[in-house]
């Protein structure tokens, strides 16, 4: 089991007296094993949950079938703040646990009375949110205007490596041989260069 964060390690409580909310506002602890489903896509989103430990990927299916997986989460995280207080409060995602998780579960009333008498939680919720929605922006920008090869030179970017390539094409979005293919042009090219069993940039 990978460290445990308490609340208070979360930035989202940075300057905020939580033991003393934590008595006052219903909260849970719960444990999943590794492959288990935290949340489906649709469900309602109707409490604050916090990634303490662990870590899980986000999912979305479309109506066909296909699914992406939109990000890998690790702890300390916040899971869907943007959807919690919505006017359309479902998890836009599925939520899978990689690895065993533990998950720490507010009272969503009881967050909003902490928001509403202690501006540095407030603060800290609403940068978050923003900041979501900024990856969201670049996610976006990737899948509706960079082809597949900039794609795979901006994951190779941020993670530095492909070493299971099934799982690049469901973050990229595309077939396996798809990327496969993609790939080969590629390293043929120059771009990229194959060392042992992963894919690199080759000025890396």
């Amino acid at each position: 089991m990978s460290k445990f964060y308490e609340l208070r390690d979360f930035p989202l409580f940075t300057g905020c007296a939580i033991e003393e909310f934590l008595q006052q506002t219903s909260n849970r602890i719960s444990t999943y094993k590794k492959d288990d489903l935290i949340a489906l896509q649709g469900a309602p989103c109707l409490s604050l949950m916090l990634l303490c430990a662990g870590e899980l990927s986000a999912r979305m299916v479309n109506d066909e079938g296909k699914e992406i997986i939109i990000e890998r989460l690790k702890a300390p995280e916040v899971l869907a703040p943007a959807f919690l207080y919505s006017s359309e409060n479902f998890f836009p995602v599925t939520l899978k646990a990689e690895t065993e998780v533990r998950i720490w579960t507010l009272s969503r009333e009881g967050f909003l009375d902490l928001m509403t008498t202690d501006k540095n939680v407030l603060r800290n919720f609403l940068q978050h949110i923003s900041d979501r929605s900024v990856f969201l922006s670049k996610k976006l920008n990737e899948f509706a205007l960079q082809n597949l090869n900039e794609r795979i030179v901006n994951y190779l970017k941020r993670h530095g490596q492909i070493q299971n390539i099934q799982e690049v094409a469901s973050i990229i979005g595309v077939a396996r041989p798809s990327l496969s293919r993609a790939i080969s042009v590629l390293i043929n090219e120059g771009v990229i260069e194959k060392e042992e069993n992963r894919y690199k940039l080759k000025n890396e």
